[in-house]
């Protein structure tokens, strides 16, 4: 069994995901990285073992209920335990709902529910009987209130806020955590290469502001629980 905690990122090949993987490499976890981009892995990977992370890799998508569960058995194999789940895979088309087709909506979907609830359900009888585990979601601030452009994604951001706050009762009185962080706009190529990207540079959060806030929450007691956090700029 590893000596440090052991924490899977998910949506680790850029942006908040590689911030929140680095940090945590640099604050002494061992770090499970999750993508689709091989390239960007092995150089995450690379970044993380200087950084005296043992790390490994999975490539694949998150919404494919066999490769989660399959990387998650491989995870227990090499290290015996997982302590923390960081949900942060997601997509998002940001165009009028009137443009819009069933097929966008399904793949948004796909990474942003369906891919929390995968690794959720593949580690939380782990964590029950180990009494101890952390899962945190990362949501947005499009989970509490609704923009135009982005029908599509707040309805999955909505559902996982639902999912969060729900399974948080349920597993909390078995010293497990589910965490809903709701960021606002964070300098990503989602936001960036999207419509809604905000002219003033200083409306906008950065990956490393997220991964600062996935820290602290870890750091926490286990008996302590900040169940939901905004972060806006």
């Amino acid at each position: 069994m590893s000596k440090k905690e052991v924490v899977l990122v998910t949506g680790a090949s850029k942006g908040i995901g590689e911030a929140i993987a680095i940090k945590l490499a640099k604050e002494n976890y061992d770090v499970i990285i999750f993508g689709r981009d091989v390239q960007r892995l092995i150089k995450l990977k690379e970044k993380l073992v200087s950084l005296n992370s043992n790390t490994i890799y999975f490539n694949g998508d998150v919404s494919n209920e066999e490769f989660v569960n399959e990387s998650i058995n491989k995870i227990f194999e090499k290290y015996n335990k997982i302590d923390a789940v960081i949900n942060n895979a997601g997509i998002a088309h940001f165009i009028p709902f009137a443009e819009s087709n069933l097929e966008q909506f399904k793949e948004q979907i796909d990474v942003n529910l369906y891919g929390v609830y995968n690794f959720s359900r593949a580690v939380i009888n782990h964590m029950i009987k180990r009494k101890h585990g952390t899962i945190i979601n990362i949501s947005s601030l499009s989970g509490k209130v609704g923009f135009q452009l982005g029908t599509m994604y707040s309805a999955t951001k909505h559902a996982v806020m639902g999912f969060s706050r729900s399974l948080m009762q349920e597993v909390r009185k078995f010293d497990v955590r589910v965490v809903a962080i709701c960021p606002g706009s964070v300098v990503t190529d989602m936001i960036l290469n999207s419509p809604i990207h905000p002219k003033n540079s200083e409306k906008v959060l950065y990956p490393e502001d997220v991964a600062e806030v996935v820290f602290t929450t870890l750091k926490l007691p286990q008996r302590a629980l900040i169940s939901e956090i905004e972060i806006r700029p």
